[in-house]
């Protein structure tokens, strides 16, 4: 089975997603290492228009053991859609921010798809831990929505000869 790749697999929805429309000459797709760091994403937003999609992995894990016969590992991952809105104007807000949320939908529906296939590395996505938020303003006044969901992968019990003295 796959490994999920955040990056790639957020790049992909990201082309694959018209209203995204991201292309190598159209960047509409953005990286980011943290969610209280997204504001990095400043300079990079200033020459987008229309949507953006953004993969946020700041490498953050949970762990748990509850109702396991192991540790398992939780990484928390996010994608947020965003669009430009028109400044001061309350209804556009609520507009780009319902347009975005109708994206992330997609984006969930994709998800799940690929956990019941097993495809993508999604094999392991705990759909119990799917949430969505609103997020803005960001650069240029840029609102929308951010999912957030968890893996849950089985952590082995190995150590590796090479790490210890």
């Amino acid at each position: 089975m796959d490994t999920y790749n955040h990056f790639q697999y957020a790049e992909w929805l990201a082309r694959n997603l018209k209203p995204i429309g991201h292309t190598d000459a159209n960047c509409h797709f953005l990286r980011s290492d943290e969610v209280e760091e997204i504001s990095d994403l400043e300079e990079r937003m200033s020459v987008i228009s229309g949507f953006v999609l953004v993969a946020i992995d700041g490498h953050n894990s949970d762990f748990s053991w509850q109702n396991c016969d192991n540790l398992v590992d939780v990484p928390q991952y996010f994608i947020a859609v965003l669009r430009q809105c028109e400044t001061g104007n309350i209804d556009a807000l609520h507009a780009a921010k319902a347009e975005c949320k109708d994206i992330l939908m997609q984006v969930v529906c994709r998800m799940m798809l690929d956990w019941d296939g097993e495809l993508s590395g999604l094999h392991v996505l705990d759909p119990d831990s799917m949430t969505i938020r609103g997020i803005g303003p960001i650069s240029q006044n840029f609102y929308g929505v951010m999912l957030g969901f968890n893996l849950r992968k089985p952590v082995p019990f190995h150590l590796d000869k090479k790490m210890w003295v």
